[in-house]
């Protein structure tokens, strides 16, 4: 959802930023199919068609490779081009809990007593995880309203009902624990 907010503000402000996404598209295709076709247990019939879904794969490749090679920006670039830099620290977050990430994995499944299958998350992750995907539809709606048409004052009364739900959800914030404050803080507390 990060990526797709990010991608959808840059079609906007970025004139090059569609050649770019086919680009992508189209490097992620063709290395699944170069992979694929280093299989050696590939019948002859299967070759021959992943060649051929390789040879179309690669008209569209070579003139965008051609523009944009060594020019591949990292995602943290574009999110903070798209005005997004604060999403950095979730998204990366975000991408440690979806690969394979022992410092994820070990947060995931290690409670107080060590590994536990499926130790349940804690409520201030759960509570990060839905207010930064509300967020993200509050955004894209707000990108949205140059490319979607409505009559006149229903996309304002969309956008003043999404952002009255965004409110709701962000009013439910976790009490912040002892456990999960800075040292620092609870200093000051005391």
């Amino acid at each position: 959802m990060l990526e797709g907010l990010t991608d959808l503000l840059l079609l906007a402000t970025q004139a090059d930023h569609l050649g770019r996404m086919k680009y992508a598209q189209a490097a992620g295709e063709k290395r699944f199919l170069d992979r694929m076709l280093e299989s050696p247990e590939l019948s002859a019939s299967q070759r021959v068609m992943l060649e051929g879904r390789l040879a179309e794969c690669m008209a569209r490749y070579q003139p965008l490779h051609n523009e944009f090679r060594g020019d591949k920006r990292p995602q943290v670039d574009d999110f903070a081009l798209a005005g997004l830099k604060s999403l950095v620290g979730p998204y990366s977050m975000l991408c440690s809990f979806a690969h394979n990430d022992l410092t994820a994995l070990a947060y995931r499944h290690q409670g107080e007593r060590g590994m536990t299958y499926r130790e349940p998350v804690p409520e201030d992750t759960t509570f990060l995880l839905l207010s930064h995907a509300s967020f993200v539809v509050m955004r894209a709606m707000g990108a949205l309203k140059s490319v979607v048409y409505l009559p006149d004052g229903r996309f304002d009364h969309h956008q003043a009902e999404i952002g009255r739900l965004y409110d709701a959800i962000t009013g439910l914030a976790p009490a912040p624990s002892i456990e999960s404050e800075s040292p620092d803080n609870r200093e000051r507390k005391a």
